[in-house]
């Protein structure tokens, strides 16, 4: 897309708006298991998949199979959220990080919304700190599913 070009014409707010329209609307027919099974299938190719990496891979599938509206990741760096992010989970990923370089260069990141904690201390009270944070937002709701990573 000529993103920049067509939104510092006459009507930049009409163009974005026009592009998230098109977005939407293509990722509204994506076959998200398709995508996850063809994305694993090419890394096991390569071998037996690195711990992490399995890890993060089966939470997109927990996402798949029981249908849960949001992933929550704690990552010190980003890696952990981008390495969920490669599978293409259908709901956002809530990315935890007590550092401001790493919510910086989420922010280039497909589905992931990085949010700034204090600490990783007491992982249950930073845990309900993102969700309460994601129902304000309304990305969740009282008793929806959410995974954890």
């Amino acid at each position: 897309m000529l993103s920049g070009e067509t939104a510092s014409g006459k009507f930049p707010e009409a163009s974005v708006k026009t592009m998230r329209r098109i977005c939407e609307q293509a990722e509204s027919v994506l076959d998200y298991k398709k995508v996850y099974h063809d994305m694993r299938e090419v890394v096991l190719q390569k071998g037996l998949m690195d711990p992490v990496e399995s890890v993060c891979s089966n939470a997109v599938k927990t996402v798949i199979d029981s249908d849960c509206r949001l992933i929550v990741a704690l990552t010190e760096t980003g890696s952990t959220a981008r390495m969920i992010a490669k599978y293409r989970p259908k709901c956002p990923i809530l990315a935890l990080t007590m550092r401001e370089s790493t919510v910086r260069q989420l922010l280039a990141t497909r589905g992931v919304i990085p949010m700034l904690t204090g600490s990783f201390k007491g992982t249950d009270s930073v845990i309900t700190e993102a969700l309460n944070r994601a129902k304000e937002l309304g990305m969740v709701e009282t008793g929806d599913c959410v995974v954890a990573v």
